[in-house]
């Protein structure tokens, strides 16, 4: 994990991509960010997507893409990743209330399968990124999430690892980290606050808003200054051996989103110094 490298996730930014994409780009590299996961391309061609991440030095380490709009064009898909350079192609899940349906799932799987292929003869690497959802619920006596990684192999998808919902899920980081050791070249260090994990309910009520008294007073705060216990969880994610560790938090409320994303990356590179990693 010597040459670990740190992203940041455009979702926190996905208002100011909208208006400008590569000012956006641009002020993530002064910040002193190595690469950067996408949320979609904003207007942006490939080829210019591209190009201006060759002139910031900047690495496209993937993209989020919606798994109802992925199997509608296979191939597409892939080569527009493939144009930009991303090593990654994260596929979006299930919606919650699908999750409970086996005929449903067993399909995802297939096609997540066929989609995982397809990456992998193209040099990409297809990604399954948690969200608390894939904690709410079991099919075979497992979690929704292990369903979906167990049914597939690893060398067809990979696990990007996102501590912060599994925990909101109410989830052991630890466990899933010691699980799939071997399959989590990403991993997102998302931290929050909650007076009470179980009490936070759905986060997704809050739209955008800090939760009261109802959700627990839940906030997304910068990594390192949440209820996570980040260092406690170094030598799991030393032994799982990432590419990239994602500086994320969704949302920065009435703080700046830039400021807040610096937090984040300072106490990533404090910290991996001071556990020599």
């Amino acid at each position: 994990m010597k040459n670990v490298k740190i992203a940041a996730p455009l979702y926190i930014l996905r208002e100011e991509c909208e208006k400008d994409l590569f000012s956006v780009l641009e002020k993530l590299k002064e910040i002193g960010f190595d690469g950067i996961e996408f949320l979609g391309f904003f207007g942006k061609t490939p080829g210019d997507i591209h190009d201006n991440l060759e002139q910031l030095n900047l690495k496209a380490v993937g993209n989020h893409v919606d798994y109802y709009e992925f199997i509608k064009d296979i191939n597409t898909t892939i080569k527009i990743h493939k144009e930009i350079g991303c090593q990654f192609i994260t596929v979006g899940g299930l919606p919650k209330e699908q999750l409970a349906d086996s005929t449903l799932v067993s399909k995802y799987i297939k096609d997540t399968k066929e989609i995982g292929m397809l990456c992998s003869e193209n040099g990409i690497t297809l990604l399954f990124h948690n969200h608390d959802r894939e904690l709410s619920g079991k099919i075979n006596d497992k979690y929704y999430l292990e369903e979906i990684l167990d049914s597939i192999p690893e060398e067809v998808l990979s696990f990007e690892p996102d501590l912060g919902w599994i925990a909101i899920g109410g989830g052991s980081p630890e466990y899933f980290l010691d699980k799939y050791q071997n399959r989590c070249p990403v991993i997102h260090l998302k931290d929050f606050y909650a007076k009470d994990i179980p009490g936070i309910g759905n986060v997704f009520e809050l739209n955008n808003q800090k939760g009261d008294a109802l959700h627990s007073h839940f906030e997304f705060r910068p990594v390192g200054y949440g209820v996570l216990n980040i260092p406690s969880l170094m030598n799991r994610i030393k032994a799982c051996n990432p590419s990239w560790l994602l500086a994320d938090h969704d949302l920065a409320y009435d703080r700046d989103s830039y400021f807040d994303l610096k937090i984040s990356l300072d106490y990533i590179k404090n910290l991996l110094l001071l556990q020599d990693i």
